[in-house]
């Protein structure tokens, strides 16, 4: 695929992208703490975070803010497509960090790991409730 060509199916892409919009008072929302409600609005409300975290922040208090907005995003009734969106915002926003901001957040990706056992325990409920993939 030529680069003409293959910058205008990126351009097709970028038009459907999700973005949040900044007119609307969401952006401001999800900074302020709002809980997102999507996998797009953590990444904004996650990566927002990070980029304006003063230098000296505590690396404990980072992590505890990005919890608290996995766990608000997660709610109380959690299933396979919070989880699902929760790792995949994760791992995308890691990569965004590192892309826009040029350092590495591991932080994001134990976070992910924290939560393999609870999304297991909960996969296997729903294989006892559905049967396996067969």
């Amino acid at each position: 695929m030529g680069i003409l060509l293959k910058f205008l199916s990126m351009k097709k892409l970028e038009d459907k992208v999700p973005y949040i919009k900044s007119d609307d008072g969401r952006r401001e929302a999800l900074v302020k703490g709002d809980t997102a409600r999507s996998a797009g609005e953590l990444n904004f409300q996650i990566f927002s975070y990070v980029k304006h975290c003063p230098d000296n922040a505590v690396i404990n208090d980072v992590r505890t803010q990005i919890v608290t907005y996995v766990e608000n995003f997660l709610g109380k009734k959690r299933d396979y497509q919070k989880y699902n969106d929760m790792v995949g915002c994760l791992n995308c926003c890691y990569k965004e960090i590192f892309r826009r901001q040029g350092f590495y957040m591991g932080m994001l990706l134990e976070i992910v790991d924290s939560y393999d056992e609870v999304i297991a325990i909960y996969e296997n409920l729903k294989i006892k409730e559905n049967s396996d993939v067969a």
